[in-house]
C-alpha cells in the first residue's frame, strides 16, 4: 500500500495497515459495494476501474482470503503454527493469473494516471491480494514490523513503521482516542461521583472485626454496671425492711 492509498484509506474510514492484505483482514465484506470500495481505495485497482462483473458471488472467495490472511498473521504474532489449509489456500489463490497490465495514461490536464489495460476478473484480483500476503509473510524485515492493536477487543493488525517502533494503536482517532479518554477519566473523576474503596479488603475486614469486638466490650461493661445497680437496690430494700 503506497502512502497515497494509505492516506485515502484512512480518510475513507479505514486505518493505515501498511499492506493491502492486512487491510482486507479487517473488512466485513457484507455487500458488493464494500468490496468495490476496498479494491479502489486500497489501490488494488485504479480509482476509475470498471468492475462490472463484481457481484455477491465475489464475496465468498474474498472472505476466504480474508480469513486465511488473518489466520496466518495471527499464527505469526502468537508464535504458533498456522493451520495447513490456510497456507494451501493462500498459495493456490496467489497462483492465479494476475490482473491486466497497468498503463500510464495522460489526462486532459496533462497529468499521468494509472489505469489497467482491461477489466480484471475475480480470480485476478484475489491473486493480487494473495501475492501481497505471500510477500509480507516471507519477508523477515516486514514480519518483524507486524503488530496487533492494543485496544481492548481490537483485532486489527498493521506494520509498525513509526519512529522507534512505538505505535500501539490501529488508529489514533479510534482505539488511541478511546485509551486517552479512559486515562483522563481515571485521573480526573467527576465531582460527586462515588469513588471505589481503595483500602485493601483484608484491612476493611480487620476494621469490621475490631468494631465488633469494641461493641461487644461496651455491651459487657453496660450489663455489668446494670447488674451492680440492681444489687444495690435489693440491699437497700432489705435494710429498710
Amino acid at each position: 500500500m503506497t502512502a497515497r492509498t494509505a492516506a485515502g484509506w484512512v480518510e475513507s474510514g479505514g486505518y493505515d495497515a501498511g499492506r493491502v492484505c492486512l487491510g482486507l483482514a479487517d473488512e466485513p465484506l457484507d455487500r458488493p459495494e464494500a468490496l468495490v470500495r476496498f479494491l479502489r481505495v486500497s489501490g488494488v485497482v485504479p480509482a476509475g476501474t470498471r468492475l462490472r462483473g463484481l457481484d455477491r458471488r465475489w464475496l465468498g472467495p474474498f472472505r476466504e482470503l480474508r480469513d486465511c490472511v488473518a489466520e496466518l498473521v495471527a499464527a505469526h504474532l502468537e508464535g504458533r503454527p498456522a493451520r495447513p489449509a490456510a497456507l494451501e489456500l493462500l498459495n493456490a489463490l496467489a497462483a492465479a493469473s494476475a490482473p491486466p497490465a497497468p498503463r500510464a495514461v495522460r489526462t486532459r490536464s496533462g497529468l499521468l494516471v494509472r489505469t489497467l489495460s482491461g477489466e480484471p476478473d475475480c480470480r485476478a484480483l484475489l491473486a493480487t491480494v494473495a501475492r501481497d500476503a505471500v510477500d509480507l509473510l516471507t519477508d523477515p524485515a516486514a514480519r518483524a514490523l507486524l503488530r496487533r492493536c492494543e485496544g481492548p477487543g481490537c483485532r486489527r493488525c498493521y506494520l509498525d513503521t513509526s519512529r522507534g517502533g512505538r505505535r500501539r494503536w490501529c488508529s489514533s482517532e479510534a482505539c488511541g482516542n478511546r485509551a486517552r479518554v479512559a486515562r483522563h477519566r481515571a485521573a480526573h473523576p467527576r465531582p460527586g461521583r462515588r469513588q471505589p474503596e481503595t483500602r485493601p479488603p483484608d484491612l476493611r475486614q480487620n476494621e469490621t472485626r475490631l468494631d465488633t469486638r469494641h461493641d461487644t466490650r461496651l455491651d459487657t461493661r453496660h450489663d455489668t454496671r446494670l447488674d451492680t445497680r440492681q444489687n444495690e437496690i435489693r440491699q437497700s430494700e432489705i435494710r429498710q425492711d
